[in-house]
């Protein structure tokens, strides 16, 4: 390995960790229609056996004699707390009248990693809550229990009276093959209780539960994202307490786990502004991730009947299913920004998506997508080692240069540098596509661990690809390393070491003796010894690629080789180069009159 192949390694190495280091300090379809009060009043079909509804018709005050003394709003009648179930094939919300809100979100198609039903949100420490003002009067929804009525299977409809004719209504509506809630927020009759323009508030907040095998990774990937109308999509700080007060439209806020979401949509119109938060719990409960909350605003227009619909998305992170949603959900994805995004967007997951299609087990699809993209980037290999050839063949004449100028470096890189020129051999030949190619590993480091597809799928030891595969759990914790030992971690480690000694040998050889040559054999023993601490608690689909993708090289070398290779052609073509005029390249000019301005200064 020579001092070129070397120096872009290191600098692969420093860009790598900048980009990881940026990465994690960067901050970042049909609504309901109001219901009225005759189709409350209709007969609906019962729900399930195991649904507890009130499925008897909505009492209707008859005289203004039965508002509470507040002169507001009357609660429901009974004292007792009222459950609703809707359910679709891909999950159950239980609301309850309390407020009106959902009171527990269950996805029918996931678990966690304990093997218990996947619980999205649950219980009291879940608010939605209206705030505002009827005259001097504060009003808090959440305080009071709606008068409930079960519409279908899979809608259900609250009311809050002030009068017979004056009511606020909550409608909440799903349908199958779909992870969305139909809302609508209704205020009927009230256009003489409210003033025009009066402000609306919605609190809304959420106890946000972990789901996955490490609560402080799943921690460090859950926060709270948000969209500003005409703006793209923007995120708190999922490292630390954080806060934004939001003083322009806002078409949706989200409150982000690792492969779930929670998200608020105000369509067709956005709230007018917003106040967002997030914060870790104060005592580390074994199942709190972090407390989100929201504060979101729009004003009351005064007609017979205000309607503000929304929609709620509570279902996983699918790349395909958030970008059909449109409004630039995907973002809740973190793919990578800039080229690294685009590689995933536009190759990585296409091509997983193909494979996904046809191929059940995903240990064959992470293999089948690393054979695709190496045989993919062979052109770019074989350029590599082509250049390393070339400059190994060049080797009598770097000894004799050597051998000349012994004592006088900046001379010998000059003469190396025109020797390069005269035998049409770039020093960079091997470098830059290597850094061509270093955008896809950016891009597979992104991908494998958000990909939803791969949590809870089992492949050899692994029991799940998206997290890191344990082998061995050690009684106590290594700083930086954990307490566990993950094999595929090992296998890119061992994979590396070979991968580099094999580079070495294809690469233009120097004395042995010298520094240089010392520190580029340390940099090859140091790399694989790092990457047992940096990757040992890496997602299991990820070192399980960089294994692969270590093999498929090694065999693509071997074949350069040896089928591709002919030593002495080369050295015939690097003899004729050198017996024809060649004019240097600007980059090469200026690299020669430092070396001469240095080698100048050096003899004053």
């Amino acid at each position: 390995m020579d001092r070129n192949t070397i120096i872009g390694m290191v600098l692969i190495i420093l860009v790598y960790a900048l980009y990881m280091w940026t990465s994690t300090q960067q901050t970042p379809a049909t609504n309901t229609t109001a219901t009225t009060a005759d189709s409350l009043s209709k007969t609906t079909a019962p729900s399930s056996p195991t649904t507890t509804t009130n499925t008897a018709p909505l009492p209707v005050p008859t005289s203004d004699s039965t508002i509470l003394a507040n002169g507001i709003f009357r609660p429901a009648t009974g004292s007792t707390e009222q459950f609703f179930d809707v359910e679709n094939d891909l999950f159950r919300i239980k609301l309850t009248n309390q407020g009106a809100r959902i009171y527990r979100t269950e996805l029918k198609k996931y678990q966690t990693y304990g093997k218990q039903p996947l619980i999205l949100n649950d219980g009291e420490a879940n608010v939605f809550n209206y705030k505002f003002y009827v005259g001097q009067q504060p009003v808090e929804t959440q305080q009071y229990r709606f008068e409930g009525k079960q519409l279908s299977p899979q809608s259900v409809a609250f009311r809050l009276y002030a009068d017979s004719l004056s009511y606020i209504e909550q409608v909440y509506t799903i349908k199958d093959g779909s992870y969305e809630v139909d809302y609508q927020f209704n205020m009927v009759g009230m256009e003489k209780r409210l003033l025009g323009g009066a402000p609306m508030q919605l609190e809304w907040r959420s106890q946000m539960l972990g789901q996955e095998k490490e609560l402080e990774t799943e921690r460090y990937v859950t926060g709270v994202y948000f969209k500003e109308q005409e703006e793209g999509a923007y995120w708190l700080s999922e490292t630390s307490d954080d806060s934004k007060d939001i003083s322009t439209p806002t078409e949706w806020v989200s409150f982000k786990q690792h492969f779930f979401n929670q998200t608020l949509i105000a369509a067709p119109k956005p709230f007018k502004s917003a106040k967002v938060s997030i914060a870790q719990p104060t005592q580390q409960d074994d199942r709190t991730l972090e407390l989100a909350a929201a504060t979101l605003d729009f004003s009351y227009e005064a007609t017979p009947t205000f309607s503000y619909p929304m929609r709620l998305y509570m279902g996983p992170n699918h790349y395909s299913t958030l970008r059909k949603m449109g409004l630039d959900m995907q973002r809740l994805l973190p793919l990578g920004w800039g080229i690294f995004g685009w590689c995933n967007k536009l190759i990585i997951i296409p091509i997983f998506n193909l494979l996904s299609g046809v191929i059940s087990n995903y240990g064959i699809i992470i293999l089948l997508l690393t054979l695709v993209i190496k045989f993919a980037l062979m052109p770019l290999t074989y350029r590599s080692f082509r250049s390393f050839a070339k400059m190994n063949a060049l080797k009598p004449e770097l000894e004799a240069i050597r051998a000349q100028y012994p004592d006088d470096k900046q001379r010998q890189q000059m003469e190396t540098m025109q020797l390069y020129n005269r035998s049409g051999v770039s020093p960079m030949g091997g470098c830059i596509p290597q850094l061509i190619q270093f955008p896809i590993l950016v891009a597979m480091y992104r991908f494998f661990p958000a990909s939803i597809e791969l949590r809870q799928e089992q492949f050899l030891w692994a029991n799940d690809l998206s997290s890191y595969d344990s082998i061995l759990q050690l009684p106590f914790k290594i700083p930086f390393y954990g307490d566990h030992v993950s094999l595929f971690c090992i296998l890119s480690a061992v994979s590396t070491y070979f991968a580099t000694k094999m580079n070495a040998q294809m690469s233009p050889q120097t004395d042995t003796n010298n520094e240089l040559a010392m520190q580029m054999k340390m940099m090859q023993n140091i790399m694989p010894f790092m990457l047992l601490f940096l990757f040992n608690s890496m997602a299991a689909g990820l070192t399980y690629y960089f294994f692969l993708s270590n093999v498929i090289g090694f065999a693509q070398q071997w074949a350069i080789k040896k089928y591709f290779i002919n030593d002495n052609k080369l050295r015939e073509e690097i003899i004729a180069n050198q017996n024809k005029p060649r004019q240097q390249s600007a980059f090469q000019q200026m690299i020669e009159q430092r070396l001469r301005e240095q080698q100048q200064q050096q003899k004053k």
